[in-house]
């Protein structure tokens, strides 16, 4: 009866011992998992830094050629946007240059704040949007 007991206390000790080794070998996965939590949150306010992209449209009140500047009017105060060798401008759907942009023109594209807090042209688009043109500008054409 002795050996009896010895095996059952044998067998107790070993599923003990083999529970313990699961859980421990369980830890790290966690442990892993919780500090790539940590990391991921130290980076979101990193994203959070990054330049919002603003739309923007209207009609062109004026072009410094000089500043590298466009300024569209506005209800309550007109905006200053600045071109630089980002700018991507197209006019019509065709690529074009800040001398293409004239005064009274409609334009839109997108926008994002500079270091310096001022407005940088990322996308600048002139002319009417494609389909807005005039029912009596198509029926000029026919006649």
């Amino acid at each position: 009866m002795d050996i009896q007991n010895e095996g059952i206390y044998f067998m107790k000790k070993l599923f003990t011992l083999s529970v313990l080794v699961a859980l421990i070998a369980s830890v790290p996965p966690t442990v892993r998992a919780a500090e790539a939590y940590k990391d991921k949150s130290a980076q979101a306010p990193k994203s959070e830094n990054k330049p919002k992209q603003l739309p923007f449209r209207g009609k062109v009140s004026a072009v410094d050629k000089t500043a590298k500047t466009i300024t569209l009017e506005g209800k309550e105060k007109s905006r200053t946007f600045q071109i630089t060798s980002g700018t991507k401008i197209t006019k019509d759907g065709k690529p074009a240059v800040l001398d293409d942009v004239t005064v009274g023109e409609s334009v839109r594209g997108v926008a994002k704040e500079n270091a310096a807090g001022k407005l940088e042209a990322v996308t600048v688009k002139v002319g009417a949007l494609a389909g807005n043109a005039k029912p009596n500008d198509q029926k000029g054409e026919k006649q």
